[in-house]
């Protein structure tokens, strides 16, 4: 699998892709997705807020981590339980309140006036994990998984292993389409402080999707 590649290597493939629409519930698996300078379309752009405005995670309330939020044709929010499955109904309207009390509703990090600057912190728009990273020898005890990962790589063992991506900090990687055409420009930024993988800011947008060669560049 390996080759050069724009001047670097080839790493790996991309083998699952994870968007969590609503922050705090559980997300969808698209095979394809379009990639901005805001991460994922769609990921983390939608969360629930009390009366006053205030975030509400699954800390604060654990029913959220009960719900599955997906995004439909026309660009919009749907959550279901998560045990109901797909094939369930959406929640009817009025699912924030009835959830989290009178006056909680759905902020769109989008809209006008949401109150912050958008659904990521600064140099975290994508979480890269090499698929295995957490069975990885030196794998930092007491890291979170990376469930939560936006894109899970699998990475070619006569080039890199997993948990070797924590070591990419500052060096770019191009997530190119299987039949040749250049994907979206990542500049990995940091490691995280509390999962495995690496954070990595876009450099420049592109569609992305499952079989996608990853080349790491920089070398």
């Amino acid at each position: 699998m390996s080759s050069s590649v724009e001047r670097g290597v080839v790493v790996g493939r991309v083998s699952l892709l994870r968007r969590f629409p609503l922050r705090s519930a559980d997300g969808d698996l698209p095979e394809r997705v379009a990639v901005d300078a805001a991460g994922l379309a769609h990921d983390r752009r939608w969360q629930l807020v009390d009366a006053s405005g205030s975030p509400l995670r699954a800390r604060d309330l654990p029913e959220l981590a009960a719900l599955t939020a997906s995004v439909d044709d026309d660009d919009a929010l749907r959550v279901r339980p998560t045990s109901a499955g797909t094939a369930a109904p959406p929640l009817a309207a009025g699912w924030p309140e009835r959830l989290a009390g009178r006056g909680a509703r759905l902020q769109d990090s989008r809209a006008a006036g949401a109150g912050h600057a958008g659904p990521h912190r600064a140099g975290a728009a994508v979480h890269l994990v090499a698929d295995g990273a957490a069975d990885a020898p030196d794998a930092p005890a007491g890291c979170d998984p990376g469930e939560r990962a936006n894109v899970v790589l699998d990475l070619d063992p006569a080039v890199a292993h997993p948990g070797d991506e924590r070591g990419w900090a500052g060096r770019r990687l191009r997530l190119g389409e299987p039949g040749g055409r250049p994907g979206p420009l990542l500049l990995v930024t940091r490691t995280p402080t509390r999962c495995l993988g690496v954070y990595a800011d876009v450099l420049e947008p592109g569609p992305l999707g499952l079989g996608a060669v990853v080349v790491l560049l920089d070398r």
